[in-house]
């Protein structure tokens, strides 16, 4: 049977049967094949061995030994291994080492009974004013019947002021200035023949009241420069003419007060807007145009609105109140701006006097009133004013701005020329004209002239100011910037034109 027949002779399967079949022999190219594939592999084993033992020399010489080479024979050159010593800086963290000191505080044994306790403490007010302060404590009842004590827990407050002496010392005088001595050719007989006026000792009364009266205020106590704002006041009266001056001695703060339409329409804001400014002085006089106050508007402006929050429904008492105060305040002020003017500050030279010097002429022959002419002494000069306002009872010594910027080019509403009680001012009691009218500064330096006469006179090297009318100059000045503005007339254009050239 051939083996072709041997393939199909299995009936039972439709595939051959291999169980009989006898294994094909590989051939010699499957057998080189594979030998060559074993030495690959082998080679690849042996060069990994060599190159992680570092033997790969080794092998090489001995491989030329097998080979028929000399022994010892010199291989080809190796590359050396150079062993090099490199520095290197290793930053080695290094802990902070912190030694917390605890201290323990020892506490005080707690009393068992009551302690008696008393501190006192001393400090300055803003106004200059030392304060020395006392806790004192006392062992008292139980805290249900202590709480119902006012005297259980009460502050006692106590001022100590000391009240000065007038200086009516000639020499004391001078030392403040001394060129009063010469300036006035009288000055030390007038000064040894006066007496200190009530006024000097009323303002200080005023003074102390103010204080009991804001004692419990302390932010509102008087300054102690404002306390002592006065140094005397003496009524002088001439032994040979029987005229008659007070000689005030304080210093100078500074009145921005006044206005007038009818000399100077406009208004300076810096000025009018100030904290203390008002449109009005005691001195004033019926209108003379018809050109309307400066602060006019403002103040109708005002009075409507208090009017119109006055209207509304379901305000409280007190708000009533105070709008029927300022009401009242504004209607008067309005009448009186539409009908009146008044002193400008900025222009004219006067010098408030305390409300308590004014209306006293009935009861003292020396007591001042508004209009009056003073003379202001100041170093070696003498400046000619008016009594020209009424100012806070418990103060002297203010004049305008005018008065104090010609003292010092630096004063202000907030900056005084004089803070030492440097001024002399002169009042003349009973001088004031009938009537009061327009400021006219030649007039006023003549009435001040024959005052000063009439007390024995200025020395011989002094002389009495000339205050320069600066609303003239103002308008002045308006009338010729206008008249370079529109260039010259047709007068002298016509002059002009007829004129030959040579």
């Amino acid at each position: 049977m051939s083996e072709k027949d041997d393939f199909f002779k299995n009936p039972e399967d439709d595939v051959p049967s291999r169980v009989n079949t006898p294994r094909k022999r590989r051939g010699f190219l499957t057998h080189f094949f594979a030998m060559m594939l074993l030495g690959c592999v082998i080679v690849i084993i042996g060069l990994v061995l060599i190159d992680l033992t570092n033997s790969g020399g080794k092998l090489k010489r001995r491989a030329i030994e097998m080979l028929g080479g000399e022994r010892g024979a010199p291989a080809q050159a190796e590359p050396q291994v150079v062993e090099r010593v490199v520095e290197k800086v290793v930053e080695v963290p290094v802990e902070k080492v912190v030694e917390k000191i605890i201290e323990v505080e020892v506490k005080p044994p707690m009393p068992s009974d009551y302690v008696s306790w008393k501190k006192v403490d001393t400090a300055e007010l803003w106004s200059e004013i030392p304060v020395t302060t006392e806790l004192v404590t006392e062992q008292g009842d139980t805290a249900v019947e202590e709480r119902e004590r006012n005297q259980s827990y009460q502050i006692e407050m106590k001022v100590k002021v000391t009240i000065p002496k007038p200086n009516k010392s000639p020499e004391k005088l001078a030392a403040i200035n001394p060129s009063l001595p010469t300036m006035l050719n009288d000055f030390v007989t007038l000064v040894d023949g006066a007496e200190v006026s009530p006024f000097y000792h009323y303002l200080y009364e005023l003074k102390a009241e103010r204080v009991q009266q804001k004692v419990t205020r302390i932010d509102q106590l008087l300054s102690r420069h404002n306390f002592y704002d006065l140094e005397t006041v003496l009524q002088m009266k001439h032994p040979e003419t029987g005229k008659k001056v007070l000689l005030i001695q304080g210093e100078m703060d500074v009145v921005t007060d006044g206005s007038d339409g009818d000399r100077w329409p406009e208004l300076d804001d810096y000025i009018s807007m100030s904290d203390f400014y008002q449109p009005f002085t005691s001195y004033g006089w019926p209108k003379l145009t018809s050109t309307p106050n400066p602060l006019l508007e403002r103040w109708e402006r005002a009075l409507k609105e208090y009017q119109d929050e006055f209207a509304i429904p379901g305000l409280s008492i007190e708000r009533n109140r105070y709008l029927r105060e300022q009401i009242a305040h504004y209607k008067k002020g309005v009448d009186d701006l539409k009908g009146r003017s008044f002193l400008i500050a900025e222009a004219d030279p006067f010098i408030v006097l305390p409300l308590s010097f004014i209306g006293r002429q009935d009861e003292n022959e020396f007591g001042p009133a508004i209009g009056d002419y003073a003379v202001i002494i100041y170093g070696d000069q003498l400046y000619p004013a008016l009594a020209g306002d009424a100012g806070p009872s418990w103060k002297f010594g203010e004049a305008s701005l005018r008065v104090a910027r010609h003292l010092d080019k630096s004063a202000s509403p907030y900056n005084r020329p004089v803070s030492d009680l440097k001024i002399t001012y002169l009042v003349f009691p009973g001088s004031a004209d009938p009537k009061k009218s327009q400021p006219d500064l030649k007039l006023w330096h003549t009435k001040c002239s024959e005052l000063l006469d009439g007390i024995g006179g200025i020395g011989e090297g002094f002389e009495l100011h000339q205050w320069e009318d600066l609303i003239a100059k103002k308008k002045a000045d308006e009338v010729k910037a206008a008249e370079e503005a529109r260039g010259p007339s047709v007068k002298e254009s016509e002059g002009a034109a007829g004129v030959e050239a040579p």
